[in-house]
């Protein structure tokens, strides 16, 4: 960084575009741009361009309140899919970004600086939207992380492929996640607005008209290699009353996900027949691995003067195949024996006993617990045990994408979160599941679940996450079962605090 700002002082006649590509792609100019900037472009790169699929569009006014615009610009890539890799080696390196090009059965690896990241969001000031009256005078402008991935990407073209393999999202909740892959399929567009950028707001006149120009920043255009005229794009607006609207410019852009990765299941009665094996292949297993705690915080009550500390836990899957756990009724018990089943390329291969799934009904569940799968600790400093989690059921589901850059890793589980997993009361069979490369979040906020630290001294205590505590789980390493988060408990009796140093850099809390 202190290089380029001596590269700005030093000499009026390196352009700002050329100033970017350098903090883009390590100090290599890569293009100029305007028109030249296409004609460099490689063969085999993606075609990065804005589009309007309509050039007017309403925007309904609510009062004298500012409007939320989103004009319905795509951001499309043809040719060839437009991808990025993210992520860090580990919790003490920074973040990375290279952008992934294949063509011709080879896969080009380029690396981009640091600059083009905002964090885990998305590409940095990728696009710019401004918003003029009829005048040309500005009423509101707007830089805009974009994050190419989306729940509703839309296909651009009839030789598009079919679906996008992406995941929906380009962050995750969790601030542990390791790696993940951004992008936009080939011929497909994603609409920055519809991808967590957010809207833009302005403070319309109804029955006047406006203008919605998007440009992709200059930085942008010259990383990769977008022409002037594909890089912007205009929509006139028009400002009406509600009642007006068929449909309005905010309003819902209807498309469904381009497609599941997920592994099909075959039927119980086919699971039946999977021989049992207690010896399954490396290559066939999960790890799971907990990462460590987050969200961390404490509940005062002051009429009883009692204080839990409440915690996020994820553990996640970062092996070579799915873990997939599922359990049989057996005489009417309200407790099934569980299996694990072992998979390769869509088959089940084995399976062995692991287990038990147990019905929860407790307000706000429902729903069918393997009981063996985490364990949660409150431990002193030394390390010895002070309080345990009464957690013992969980659900198993993808919740947060940890590291999708794994070699088998799962783009679009699915389902994510509870949703299609669990089981019914009445169920006969219940199969719960985590593709690679995903983790299953928990927040523990309940009484019983949450450490009561109402009678502990102050000081410093870890809390401890235990993934498959009892080893009943086939894994490729039992030795990363066990994750520490150091913190340390201050205040007086019904006015307690926690103060959690960051983890490598990572998640600094109160």
């Amino acid at each position: 960084m202190r290089s380029i700002a001596l590269l700005r002082k030093r000499s009026a006649k390196l352009t700002l575009a050329l100033i970017a590509t350098l903090a883009l792609v390590g100090g290599t100019a890569v293009a100029t741009a305007g028109a030249s900037t296409a004609q460099s472009r490689p063969a085999g790169w993606p075609v990065v361009k804005l589009y309007a699929p309509q050039l007017q569009e309403k925007v309904a006014v609510y009062g004298g309140y500012p409007s939320f615009i989103d004009p319905s610009i795509y951001v499309e890539s043809n040719g060839a899919a437009l991808q990025f890799d993210v992520k860090r080696a580990s919790y003490s390196q920074p973040l990375t970004i290279t952008q992934i090009i294949r063509s011709g059965g080879v896969t080009q690896r380029r690396p981009l600086g640091p600059l083009s990241l905002a964090g885990w969001n998305g590409l940095r000031r990728f696009v710019k939207i401004t918003i003029t009256d009829s005048t040309g005078k500005v009423i509101n402008s707007k830089l805009m992380t974009f994050c190419p991935n989306t729940y509703i990407p839309q296909r651009a073209s009839p030789n598009s492929t079919s679906t996008s393999p992406y995941p929906y999202s380009c962050r995750s909740g969790d601030p542990f996640v390791l790696g993940t892959a951004w992008g936009i399929a080939r011929g497909w567009g994603v609409d920055p607005m519809q991808s967590g950028a957010g809207f833009i707001r302005a403070k319309l006149k109804v029955g006047n008209t406006y203008t919605a120009t998007m440009t992709i920043t200059s930085r942008w255009r010259s990383t990769l290699r977008i022409s002037a005229a594909d890089a912007t794009a205009r929509v006139k607006l028009k400002a009406v009353r509600p009642s007006q609207c068929n449909p309005c410019s905010s309003g819902s852009k209807a498309a469904a996900p381009g497609g599941t990765a997920g592994a099909p299941n075959e039927s119980a009665a086919a699971m039946q027949r999977v021989q049992t094996d207690f010896s399954p292949p490396s290559s066939v297993l999960p790890d799971l691995v907990p990462l460590p705690s987050w969200g961390i915080g404490v509940q005062n009550n002051r009429t009883t003067a009692k204080s839990f500390l409440d915690f996020g836990a994820t553990v996640a899957n970062l092996g070579h195949g799915r873990l997939d756990v599922e359990a049989f009724s057996q005489n009417h018990s309200p407790t099934m024996p569980a299996y694990q089943y072992f998979w390769r390329n869509g088959h089940a291969i084995g399976r062995v006993p692991a287990g038990t799934m147990g019905f929860d009904n407790k307000k706000g569940h429902d729903h069918w617990h393997f009981e063996q799968f985490a364990q949660y600790r409150l431990l002193s400093s030394d390390k010895k045990l002070v309080v345990r989690s009464q957690k013992v059921g969980f659900c198993i589901a993808p919740t947060d994408g940890v590291n999708l850059l794994l070699r088998h890793a799962v783009w679009q589980p699915s389902f994510l979160g509870f949703f299609g997993s669990c089981g019914f009361p009445g169920a006969l069979w219940v199969q719960e599941s985590m593709p690679v490369g995903w983790g299953d979040t928990y927040f523990q906020y309940l009484a019983g679940q949450s450490f009561n630290i109402t009678n502990l001294p102050d000081g410093v205590y870890y809390i401890e996450i235990v993934a498959n505590p009892e080893h009943v789980l086939r894994e490729t390493n039992t030795h990363n079962d066990i994750s520490l988060r150091r913190i340390r408990l201050v205040g007086t009796p019904g006015h307690r605090h926690v103060l959690v140093p960051a983890y490598h850099g990572i998640d600094p809390e109160g």
